[in-house]
């Protein structure tokens, strides 16, 4: 798994992955999933159910096992993603490319690597873990 934290840019201001939450939305298993900043202070990402900071949103059906996502605008099949970039002033923003790899799901932490390109205002790349909240 590539050690290089997920960051990049939202609204063209620099964006670092501190934690991220998903909470469960439907009942076939579909979820939002919210990547926080470093701007944030709180140390559980549980207790952050939203945020007004730059954030980046995710919406996908996570699986029983590992695999890839494609990005797309609206989430249709099973191995798709919407990603999302939240900023204050330009609202959300849809991602138009780029994939996510889930590599493994263990003690509700889920382990992956997003990248998501809008332009070059809005795009990130690298490692996270998502802690499962609900």
């Amino acid at each position: 798994m590539p050690d290089e934290v997920l960051q990049g840019k939202i609204d063209g201001e620099e964006w670092t992955y501190k934690s991220a939450n998903a909470y469960l939305e439907s009942a076939d298993f579909r979820y939002r999933v919210t990547f926080l900043s470093t701007e944030e202070t709180v140390s559980d990402p549980c207790a952050l159910r939203g945020t007004a900071k730059r954030h980046i949103t995710a919406f996908l059906r996570f699986p029983e096992y590992s695999g890839d996502y494609t990005l797309t605008p609206q989430l249709v099949n099973d191995n798709e993603v919407v990603v999302t970039f939240n900023a204050d002033i330009s609202g959300s923003l849809v991602a138009s490319s780029g994939f996510m790899s889930i590599f493994a799901i263990e003690n509700r932490v889920v382990f992956g690597y997003l990248q998501a390109v809008l332009d070059d205002d809005n795009t990130v790349e690298g490692s996270f873990q998502i802690r499962l909240c609900n």
